[in-house]
């Protein structure tokens, strides 16, 4: 598991503009606008650039180091947060893991147009079927690693090869791929998995193919991480520590036991995920749709983390699907080279590990300042410099 220093002054966010840009082409070779007509090759009918700010949390902890991480975010108040978290999580012990970076492929097949099966022989035909599966899988699985050569040689490659039956009339089968998608986010190897698979499903199994592409339900790429962190460290306000971490270890088991809590919790979490995503040049969209799909993985829709008390510490506990890649996709896009360099350049699993240390940070800055003096104060008081800066350029 590599390991991470931040490279930047502790006292970067202090820094006049022009000096945290010098400083950055230092860092980084370079710090330059993208040229206009990368939007061509990024999107369809590109008109120019939709700048969101880009600002950086400053030694974020990461185990035994600790990463400079460049968030695209248009809040004010969430790199603030992370900030501060960020040195108080400095005091405490932070830990983080991730899991191989698994995706799923999947063919959705029906029954042909001329077949048509009442419930019980829906079932009957899919024990055929699934035996027929079994059957041809050594042929299947060929087919499949056809297109993955160049993903084995980096070690990674297909994993597993299954077939279920999907409940419903008309019935529906799917087949499902697991690949080891090393540092991609992999969708686009995935679909083309895929759809080079549905013709030998279609053949070997008797059905017709209704769809093939990817999963996003990323839940066999998940990341998590822990802090502990002394109550000491909370005497940062009017409340004493061991108050301060008792309630928000009790806004924790609000969100567990309430899904409008639990939502509010969560975009917390995803208010420094996302910004990571973005500035990487990640998918924001497939990121989200995989996290609140694991959210609610139980049959009801539940935070992303939890805290609690063990006598004078707060431990906080994170675990989400990290589908994250640092290769391919949209990190032909300069700035977003740039802030894989400034972090150090992570593998994805890397990658997935400081997000979910980004986001345990970010949730505790919210739920420290909501169980204290209040969301508004801080958020507001960055809000201002927003509203003045409108007013002096109407």
């Amino acid at each position: 598991m590599k390991s991470f220093a931040s490279r930047l002054p502790r006292d970067f966010r202090k820094l006049p503009l022009a000096e945290r840009i010098a400083t950055l082409k230092n860092l980084v070779g370079h710090w330059e606008a993208p040229p206009p007509e990368l939007t061509e090759a990024l999107v369809e009918t590109s008109v120019g650039w939709f700048e969101v700010p880009l600002g950086i949390v400053v030694g974020l902890p990461l185990d035994e180091g600790s990463v400079d991480v460049p968030l695209a975010v248009e809040e004010p108040s969430v790199i603030a947060a992370a900030t501060y978290a960020a040195r108080l999580f400095s005091g405490g012990k932070v830990t983080s893991w991730a899991t191989q970076a698994v995706m799923t492929a999947q063919v959705w097949l029906e029954a042909p147009a001329d077949v048509e099966f009442e419930t019980a022989d829906a079932e009957l035909v899919t024990q055929t079927l699934a035996k027929k599966f079994d059957a041809g899988r050594e042929a299947l699985t060929q087919v499949a690693r056809q297109g993955l050569a160049s993903m084995e040689k980096r070690g990674g490659g297909l994993r597993d090869l299954r077939f279920r039956a999907v409940e419903g009339m008309p019935p529906l089968w799917v087949v499902e791929a697991d690949v080891e998608v090393c540092d991609a986010m992999g969708a686009n190897l995935l679909n083309t998995l895929a759809e080079a698979l549905a013709p030998a499903l279609e053949q070997h199994l008797g059905l017709r193919r209704l769809m093939a592409i990817l999963s996003n339900d990323a839940s066999h790429r998940r990341a998590g991480a822990t802090v502990e962190l002394k109550v000491t460290a909370l005497n940062k306000t009017s409340l004493p520590g061991a108050e301060a971490g008792r309630r928000i270890a009790l806004a924790s088991a609000a969100a567990q036991r309430d899904p409008g809590r639990a939502v509010t919790n969560n975009k917390g979490v995803m208010n420094g995920v996302t910004s990571l995503a973005l500035a990487t040049g990640n998918d924001t969209r497939a990121l989200e749709a995989s996290v609140h799909c694991w959210a609610s993985r139980a049959g009801v829709y539940r935070p992303l983390t939890t805290w609690s008390m063990n006598g004078d510490t707060l431990t906080g506990v994170i675990e989400l699907p990290v589908p994250l890649g640092t290769v391919g996709g949209a990190l032909m896009h300069p700035r977003a080279r740039d802030a894989l360099t400034l972090l150090g350049n992570p593998s994805a699993h890397d990658l997935a590990r400081i997000a979910a240390v980004l986001g345990l940070a970010q949730n505790f800055a919210a739920l420290f300042a909501l169980t204290g003096e209040g969301i508004q104060r801080g958020h507001m008081a960055l809000h201002q410099r927003r509203l003045d800066f409108e007013k002096g350029h109407r």
